[in-house]
């Protein structure tokens, strides 16, 4: 069980992060808190439960329980938040534990930095034993089975795709972005469509505006037509007055 609420929040948002990144990759398993079963040394059914663990080559199922026999294999990442409470185990009987399943990859992190110096460490299980990972940043670690960078950001571990340097995103964090993306395209939709609506409604006022002129013009070009016919009219009225004149 998880110390503190912090605890729990950092295993909420490692196991999400890892979900994500390896759910559409079918045979990389992610659990948090799950039972692991195993035979120890001396052929005794045991159990220990790590705050998360990655499997390779293990369908993404769900399960109960992680039974290494019927797997086949221990995990091959394990990350423990740690705590002054669990530092024993931590350090101690769970270290031996995983090594003899031969889980590739430890990883502990102290999310309060209570006791633990670095407050970041990870292990690679090299002849049996766990190694210490050396870096010139304590912050950042590198794991050659997730392929990820870990790394401690404002008192929070977090994950990195080191090929695209981008950060990996919890479930809540993917969604909020879905959710985020698609309120974008709607809201982008609705602006294409108030454009159309006011072009559309330029072009019919544009097409009012040409008609009202094309009407003007012609009524314009009638009265014209009307006085030119008209002074003609009178034009010839005054001729033949004139002639009737010249007769008299």
């Amino acid at each position: 069980m998880a110390e503190t609420p912090k605890h729990v929040q950092e295993i909420t948002n490692a196991y999400e992060a890892l979900q994500e990144y390896f759910h559409t990759q079918p045979q990389v398993a992610v659990y948090a808190n799950i039972f692991v079963y195993y035979l120890n040394e001396l052929g005794k059914l045991k159990r220990i439960s790590p705050d998360v663990l990655v499997a390779r080559d293990i369908a993404p199922e769900e399960r109960r329980v992680y039974a290494v026999e019927r797997e086949g294999k221990g995990p091959d990442v394990v990350i423990e938040f740690t705590s002054k409470q669990t530092k024993k185990n931590d350090l101690g009987k769970k270290r031996r534990i995983y090594a003899w399943l031969e889980v590739k990859e430890y990883f502990l992190f102290d999310p309060l930095g209570e006791y633990l110096k670095p407050r970041f460490q990870g292990f690679r299980l090299i002849g049996g034993e766990y190694v210490p990972m050396h870096t010139a940043a304590e912050s950042r670690l590198h794991s050659e089975v997730l392929g990820l960078d870990l790394v401690v950001e404002k008192n929070n571990l977090r994950f990195y795709d080191p090929r695209t340097r981008e950060r990996l995103r919890t479930h809540r964090e993917a969604e909020a972005e879905r959710r985020q993306a698609e309120a974008a395209r709607r809201q982008a939709e609705a602006a294409r469509r108030q454009e159309t609506i006011e072009r559309k409604a330029a072009e019919e006022q544009a097409r009012r505006e040409a008609e009202t002129r094309r009407m003007a013009e012609e009524k314009m070009q009638q009265e014209m037509a009307a006085r030119q016919a008209a002074e003609g009219e009178l034009a010839r009225l005054r001729e033949e007055l004139t002639g009737l004149r010249g007769v008299k």
